[in-house]
Parts: C-alpha cells; structure tokens; sequence
C-alpha cells in the first residue's frame, strides 16, 4: 500500500484584490486634479528611482494637463477620495514611418493583475488610436517585467554626461 504524497505547501489561487476598480483615461484637468494626489503618490517610486532625473512629478502633471502625455489609472471611486491602485503615464512619439506609445511611468501595486485585468483595455485604446507599437526605457528588473507583457528588447541605452569630462 502507497502512501498519500504529502502536502507541505499548499498552492494558493491569486485573489483578485483590484475587485471594484476600473480603468479610467484622466481626459479632463478636472478628472487630472481630483486624482492628482493619489496618482503621485503610487508614481513617486518610478520617479525618484527609476527615472535618472529626466522628469519630476511636476513635468508630468504639467505634460499630462497640456494634452502632452496621458494618465490611465485602474481605480476604485467608492470612498470618500477614490483609490488608485495603478498609474500609468504614456506619451505619443512620432517617427516619420509610424508612432509609438511610450509608457513613461508605472505605478502602483499589483502589476501581475494590471496584466491580467487592464493591460487588454490599454492596448486596445492604443489600437483604436491609431497606435501599433508599444515602447519603454527601463531598467533591467523593469525589462524582465515587461517582456511577461509581450515586449522585446530592441535597443540598449547608454548614457555618458558630459560635466563628468
């Protein structure tokens, strides 16, 4: 007679803890400033980490309110200020053969369900828009990240500052 296998750990099924959030294009300056706090707050890391001083969250509220840059967030508006789980700030850059959609700055918690329950809606908005192609600079770690999302490595960006001669 066999023994049963023993279960040391069992697997648990990812809870869905974005349940009652939704994606939502911030289109107006009215929507940017009513979710303005909470969208700098999930972005500050992304900023103060990731980016190497191209930008502050000022440049991208500014870019952002100037029809420059767009925000998708994946929020839940049922409290008395509506949370914001996940931000994503993506600018147009056109090339003389096509555009691409530069993802700027990613936010939050989460990013597995991002994928799972939002990424479909972002890039069938960047489709209807006219868009084919998705870019992003990031780090190493990033790049490991987004290449579970479909993206390639296609170029690696070097920097050499100049006050360093």
């Amino acid at each position: 007679m066999t023994k049963p296998a023993l279960k040391l750990v069992e697997r648990v099924a990812e809870r869905d803890t974005l349940e009652g959030y939704e994606p939502l294009l911030l289109s107006t300056v009215e929507l940017l400033d009513a979710y303005w706090p909470q969208v700098a707050a999930v972005l500050t890391r992304c900023v103060d980490k990731a980016m190497h001083g191209e930008m502050t969250l000022d440049d991208i509220y500014n870019h952002v309110k100037a029809g420059r840059m767009y925000a998708l967030v994946a929020q839940n508006p049922s409290g008395e200020l509506p949370d914001v789980a996940l931000a994503l700030i993506l600018e147009t850059v056109a090339y003389p053969q096509f555009t691409v959609l530069n993802i700027v700055a990613l936010g939050g918690r989460e990013l597995n369900l991002l994928k799972s329950r939002f990424w479909g809606h972002v890039c069938s908005w960047a489709f209807l828009n006219g868009v084919r192609t998705l870019q992003a600079s990031v780090s190493p770690a990033m790049a490991r990240i987004l290449s579970r999302y479909g993206f390639n490595q296609t170029y690696i960006t070097m920097r050499m500052d100049l006050t360093e001669i």
